[in-house]
């Protein structure tokens, strides 16, 4: 078992439910409904939308959501359509979105290689002009917190009744984060999980971006439409697909369809 499999249990889900309550969660909504522009009739794809906490706060069809969790998705399917698959191998058609949102580092889980597959198909079901939102920890706010603390550094978090103790450790050769959580429910010890993460800088995203088709439109540093700054929590970029791949990647693929031959 991989620790994603691992780390998104009930407990994990219940933890959601009080740390990105629905305040939360309906601002989130709101920043997303913005910036892709979503509405009624035109559609956006959850990727990774777990047990749909932004889903329940969009227009009622403008959102499809999809994740590998069939026990999450039996309530986020309340809020709209959803389909069970690998968001590393996207079960749709061709233009088939007007845009995708990707939230709380699930960019970022399964590492570069992955997560540039994930954005060429991304690339593919988002039809020309549509958007793509990217929400991702601020790797230079982390790398900041690097050089003063050193690789490894200890942090309280605390949501509802849990209280959940932290130890991160940071490898900056790699940009890999490995976070030990131990869980603490109403003074009970629930155990431990580990989070694993690739984090990106904003120059990185851009490049990854623009290798398959999308121009960054916007940066934010939070939901609240704050400017990303080098000292914000998060890096959200809005993207626009700029009507097809580039032409660095249709080079790759000749060059690869080619050697094939050989």
């Amino acid at each position: 078992m991989s620790w994603i499999e691992e780390f998104f249990d009930d407990i994990y889900l219940d933890f959601m439910m009080h740390y990105r309550g629905g305040e939360i969660s309906r601002a989130e909504a709101l920043f997303i409904q913005k910036a892709l522009k979503a509405e009624p009739g035109v559609r956006a794809l959850d990727v990774a939308c777990g047990h749909g906490r932004h889903m329940a706060h969009l227009p009622r069809d403008s959102a499809v959501g999809v994740d590998i969790n069939i026990q999450y998705l039996k309530t986020a399917k309340k809020f709209g359509d959803v389909i069970q698959a690998d968001v590393r191998n996207l079960p749709f058609r061709r233009n088939a979105f007007h845009g995708a949102y990707i939230m709380h580092s699930t960019f970022g889980m399964f590492g570069e290689e992955v997560e540039m597959e994930l954005l060429t198909w991304l690339s593919g079901v988002i039809k020309p002009g549509g958007r793509l939102l990217i929400d991702v920890a601020n790797k230079e706010k982390i790398e900041d917190i690097y050089a003063s603390l050193g690789e490894v550094w200890n942090f309280w978090i605390s949501a509802g009744p849990y209280r959940v103790l932290s130890t991160a450790y940071y490898n900056p050769l790699t940009s890999r984060i490995r976070e030990v959580r131990h869980i603490y429910r109403a003074g009970q010890y629930l155990g431990e999980r580990t989070l694993e993460l690739t984090l990106y800088s904003l120059g990185e995203l851009r490049i990854m971006l623009s290798s398959v088709g999308f121009v960054i439109e916007e940066v934010y540093g939070d939901f609240n439409g704050e400017k990303y700054r080098r000292q914000s929590d998060r890096i959200i970029v809005v993207a626009v697909k700029t009507g097809g791949v580039s032409r660095t990647l249709k080079h790759a693929v000749e060059w690869a369809s080619e050697n094939r031959q050989i």
